[in-house]
């Protein structure tokens, strides 16, 4: 494919690849760079993410913006008189603004690629100082993700302020897929919501398994149960503390020496300081690969989220055992006790999981299984592919 001039916004840094939404990033960046596009990338850099760019490229100008998107209380409350949504409008920032118009105005483009609906703000100016196309990398239908987290608040003041905000950012979320020429989505079941609402033309180009993943020995040498995610993400901590309430207790009893291993950045004081049997915190790991590898059987039960979840290919990849509900394993296309465990309720859960302590030779299956789905499904080839035919 002949080179093109691509401009890249970006509401995070790639790097430090902290969490599925920065590999997703970085990895769309690293596959322009493999076939000689020239890119231009800039991102916002937070207290939260901050940019540590440990790539360095010949066809690579980087530049990260710091920029404060922390929640306040004042701001949360002072939009409510607005009509924008409060959690897209964090986003909108005039420092980051000026240096895009910056580039702009110094450099032409063949390509703008929008990661993510939190740059939609800059649309107005790209199109003011670019006539290039522009795509959407479309990580999550982000209004989902507000309506499950309102819908499971007991909270009446925050449910209704989540009300409030999952239905302004419905409407800022359709407005951007109408005003936008091409929306790669990262998986097939968000392409084909996206498709109901609106004219652009929408493409999957989802995530790949990396070699690292692959090629990780499982050192696992029995039956256990983990979890690896960030736990600064609410539906994290909500999966979390429903498994640790609801599941734990009633597992232990018929399965007294069963362990569970969690870990991730951003863990709660309250889960930090947690003491249960057979519970092992332990934290944030330095290598996220020896975890999965030391540790048998993952647990992915989400109730919200849309996207596709990065750590479950990661898992897959590694030949592990999945027990997931439906939203987790949203996007995957896993057959249920085949390639993964699905359980949707808190009896199914438990009935997996003792299916698992009692059943580690089909544990073994299932995971093998898992990783020939991951590497069918997930390589770099196909997304690669996916992306060139989008430019």
């Amino acid at each position: 494919m002949e080179s093109k001039k691509i401009l890249i916004l970006s509401h995070k840094p790639p790097y430090p690849k902290l969490d599925g939404g920065c590999i997703a990033i970085a990895q769309v960046l690293e596959a322009l760079l493999e076939q000689g596009h020239q890119i231009t990338f800039i991102c916002m850099e937070t207290d939260k993410h901050p940019s540590t760019n440990t790539l360095q490229h010949k066809n690579l100008s980087y530049k990260s913006v710091y920029v404060d998107t922390r929640v306040k209380v004042f701001g949360a409350l002072k939009n409510l008189f607005s009509k924008q949504s409060y959690i897209l409008s964090r986003f909108n920032q005039n420092v980051f603004n000026k240096e895009l118009r910056h580039i702009l105005q110094s450099n032409s483009f063949d390509t703008v690629i929008f990661e993510s609906l939190f740059t939609s703000a800059y649309l107005s100016t790209v199109n003011e100082l670019s006539t290039a196309k522009k795509i959407y990398r479309s990580h999550n239908v982000e209004h989902l993700i507000w309506e499950t987290q309102r819908d499971h608040n007991t909270n009446r003041f925050l449910k209704n302020y989540l009300r409030q905000q999952a239905r302004r950012l419905k409407k800022e979320e359709m407005k951007f897929w109408n005003s936008i020429e091409s929306i790669a989505s990262i998986s097939n079941y968000d392409s084909a919501h996206i498709s109901k609402y609106c004219s652009a033309t929408v493409n999957t180009v989802s995530l790949y398994v990396e070699n690292r993943h692959l090629e990780q020995a499982d050192s696992a040498s029995k039956i256990d149960f983990f979890h690896l995610g960030a736990m600064d993400w609410r539906p994290n901590q909500e999966a979390i503390y429903w498994l640790l309430n609801e599941i734990w207790p009633e597992l232990q009893k018929v399965e007294n020496y069963a362990e569970i291993h969690i870990a991730g950045r951003g863990m709660p004081k309250k889960l930090i300081n947690r003491k249960q049997t057979g519970f092992f915190n332990h934290h944030e790991v330095i290598n996220a690969l020896e975890f999965i590898s030391e540790h048998k059987v993952m647990l992915i039960p989400l109730f919200s989220g849309s996207g596709i979840r990065v750590k479950i290919i990661e898992g897959m990849a590694m030949g592990k055992c999945i027990i997931s509900t439906s939203i987790g394993i949203m996007g995957i296309p896993c057959i249920d006790k085949k390639n993964v465990l699905i359980a949707n309720t808190k009896e199914e859960f438990i009935e997996a999981m003792k299916f698992c302590i009692q059943n580690p030779e089909k544990v073994n299956l299932i995971g093998k299984e898992a990783k020939k789905c991951a590497v069918e499904n997930f390589s770099k080839e196909v997304i690669t592919n996916q992306l060139n035919k989008l430019l």
